[in-house]
C-alpha cells in the first residue's frame, strides 16, 4: 500500500472512492480478503464496504467465481449475517452445495459448519424432504442429518420450539432487510421505518420536546450520512429562512442540534461526496446565494468552499465522478446553466448550458451521463428532458408525454423514472420511465393519489413515494409486477415528510418487524 507510506490523507481518500465505486460481484471477495490481511485505518472502512456489499448481492456473488475460493469460515461468517439479502432461502443452501462441490474431497465436512448457517425453517417442507435430507452431503454427515430431521418434526410440531429441545430458533426466523425506508415528520414529532420483509411500519422514534421553531420547518433538506440523518436549513417562510442543522443519531435514538451553517438558507441544494455534506445556493430575504459551504461531521464544521458562478434557488444537483453537479434553477431569471464543483480543487466550473433553462427540475447521474428532467421555464411547465455527457456535453432526448414540475426522478432498473409533479396548478399521479437505449419514454401505471411536496427513493425493486400535504401517504412501485399499491396512510396533515434509505447499521433489529420464530413454513 504505497499510498499509505506516503501518509498523503487526501490521495488515501481518492482510492478508497475509487476502489469502492469499483465493487462489484466479481471482485468484491477478492477485495475484501485484501483489506482482512493489512491494518491500515482507511482499510477498514472498505473491509466493511465490500463486506456489506457481498452480503447485500450475495445471490450474483455466488456465481461468481471468487466465491469457490472463500475458506469455511469466511463462507459461513457471511451465511450467518442477519441481513444477507436472499430472496429464497434455498439460494442459501444451494451456495454451500455449489462450494463444496468445488472440492468435494476436501470440502465434505465442511456442511456440520455451514448447514446451520442455512435457516431451513423458512424453505418449504417439501423442499428439504426432496433435496435437503436426501443430499448425499447431508446423509453422511451425522450431525447436518440430524439437524435437518429436527427442523421437519418443528414444521410438523410447533411446540418443539418452545420446549427444551436444544433446536436453534433462528433457523426459523426472518432474515433482517438489509435496508429500510425512514420516513422523518417534523410536525408529527415521529420517525418511522418501512420493512418490506414484512410490508409492516415501526415507529421508532417520537420526540414531544422539540423545539418549536424545528418542528414548523419546511422546505429544508436532508441526507443520511454516517449512521445519523441530517435536517438542514428551510424555513418557516422565504423571509425567514434557516441556518440550523439538526441530527438524528440512528443508533442512539437521540436528537442533538448541530453547528449552524454560515449562511442561512431557504430553498437550497444539498447533498453528500465523500464523506461531507454540501449546502449550496438558496435565498435570504430575497437574496440569492452563490455561496457553498462544506460540513465535516468528525468535528461538527462548517467551512466556506469556493463559491458557484451562478446564485441559484429551486435548482437540482447530483453527483458524478466525485464531483457534484447543480443544474438550472432560478435567479432573476429561469436558468440553464449547469456547473460543477471538484473538491480535489475547491473550484466550480461552469458547463455547456442546458438547452432549455429549467428550474424545479429533476435531475439524476446514470451511467456516466447527468439527466435533466422536465421542471418549468416561467409560467410553462416542461415536457422535454436532457443528457449530459461530459466528453460531447447536453443532448435532447426525447420529450416526456406529460409536461412535469417539481417532478422526483430516479434512476432504477436501467430507466429513467420521471413520478407525479405538478402540471399547472394541477397534481400528477401519472409516471413514465426512459429507457436510455431506445430513446423513448413509456407509461406506467398512475399511482393511486396525487401527491405534493413529495420525496422519493429505491428501495428493494420498488420506487417509494412520500407524501404530506393531502395526508401522509406513502406508495411504492413494483416494477416486477408493474404495479402501484399504497403501504401507509396516515392522518397528519400539514407535515413535510421526507424519506431516505438506511442500511449498515449495526442496530438495524430495531427499524425492522420483530424476528420471532415463522412456523410453520408452507412456501419458499
Amino acid at each position: 500500500m504505497e499510498v499509505h507510506q506516503f501518509n498523503v490523507k487526501s490521495l488515501e481518500q481518492t482510492c478508497f472512492e475509487a476502489l469502492k465505486d469499483r465493487l462489484c460481484p466479481e471482485k468484491c471477495i477478492g477485495l475484501w480478503q485484501f483489506t482482512k490481511v493489512w491494518y491500515i485505518p482507511i482499510l477498514f472502512q472498505l473491509k466493511y464496504e465490500a463486506f456489506h456489499f457481498i452480503c447485500e448481492n450475495f445471490e450474483e456473488v455466488s456465481l461468481c467465481e471468487e466465491f469457490l475460493q472463500l475458506e469455511v469460515q469466511e463462507l459461513a461468517d457471511i451465511l450467518g449475517q442477519d441481513d444477507l439479502t436472499v430472496t429464497q432461502e434455498s439460494k442459501v443452501y444451494q451456495s454451500v452445495l455449489r462450494w463444496i462441490n468445488h472440492m468435494p474431497e476436501e470440502r465434505q465436512g465442511a456442511i456440520s459448519t455451514l448447514l446451520p448457517k442455512v435457516r431451513l425453517g423458512l424453505m418449504d417442507k417439501s423442499y428439504i424432504t426432496d433435496n435437503v435430507l436426501n443430499n448425499d452431503v447431508v446423509k453422511t454427515n451425522p450431525g447436518s442429518h440430524l439437524l435437518v430431521s429436527d427442523t421437519l418434526k418443528v414444521m410438523s410440531q410447533p411446540s418443539l420450539l418452545c420446549s427444551e429441545s436444544g433446536i436453534n430458533n433462528t433457523l426459523f426466523c426472518r432474515r433482517l432487510p438489509n435496508a429500510v425506508l425512514l420516513m422523518v415528520g417534523l410536525f408529527s414529532n415521529t420517525i418511522e421505518a418501512f420493512d418490506y420483509r414484512t410490508n409492516s411500519w415501526i415507529t421508532v422514534h417520537t420526540h414531544p420536546s422539540l423545539e418549536d421553531s424545528m418542528t414548523h420547518l419546511d422546505l429544508y433538506s436532508t441526507v443520511f450520512l454516517g449512521k445519523c440523518f441530517y435536517i438542514v436549513g428551510g424555513g418557516l417562510r422565504r423571509t425567514s429562512p434557516s441556518d440550523r442543522v439538526w441530527r438524528f443519531n440512528l443508533v442512539t435514538h437521540t436528537w442533538q442540534e448541530m453547528s449552524p451553517m454560515k449562511v442561512s438558507r431557504y430553498l437550497m441544494s444539498a447533498n453528500v461526496l465523500k464523506g461531507y455534506i454540501y449546502a449550496m445556493g438558496g435565498s435570504r430575504n430575497y437574496t440569492l446565494h452563490r455561496t457553498a459551504e462544506r460540513y465535516q461531521p468528525n468535528i461538527n464544521q462548517w467551512t466556506f468552499i469556493a463559491s458557484m458562478n451562478e446564485g441559484r434557488i429551486s435548482a437540482s444537483c447530483t453527483t458524478l465522478n466525485n464531483k457534484i453537479y447543480i443544474c438550472g434553477g432560478q435567479s432573476n431569471r429561469i436558468l440553464n446553466t449547469a456547473e460543477y464543483y471538484n473538491p480535489d480543487t475547491n473550484q466550480w466550473t461552469l458547463i455547456s448550458p442546458m438547452g432549455t433553462p429549467r428550474c424545479d427540475l429533476g435531475v439524476v447521474a446514470y451511467m456516466g451521463h447527468i439527466f435533466a428532467v422536465g421542471g418549468r421555464d416561467g409560467p410553462i411547465d416542461l415536457r422535454s428532458a436532457e443528457a449530459y455527457d461530459p466528453v460531447t456535453n447536453w443532448t435532447l432526448i426525447t420529450p416526456m408525454g406529460t409536461p412535469r414540475c417539481d417532478l422526483g426522478v430516479v434512476a432504477y432498473m436501467g430507466h429513467i423514472f420521471a413520478v407525479g409533479g405538478r402540471d399547472g396548478f394541477r397534481d400528477l399521479r401519472s409516471a413514465e420511465a426512459y429507457d436510455p437505449v431506445t430513446n423513448t419514454w413509456y407509461n406506467v401505471p398512475e399511482m393511486v393519489h396525487r401527491h405534493r411536496y413529495f420525496d422519493i427513493a429505491v428501495m428493494n425493486k420498488q420506487i417509494f413515494v412520500v407524501s404530506c400535504r393531502t395526508g401522509k401517504i406513502v406508495e411504492c412501485y413494483d416494477y416486477t409486477t408493474n404495479t402501484w399499491s399504497v403501504v401507509f396512510s396516515g392522518m397528519d396533515h400539514n407535515d413535510w415528510v421526507k424519506c431516505c434509505v438506511i442500511s449498515g447499521l449495526p442496530n438495524m433489529a430495531e427499524y425492522c418487524s420483530p424476528r420471532e420464530p415463522i412456523i410453520p413454513r408452507t412456501q419458499v
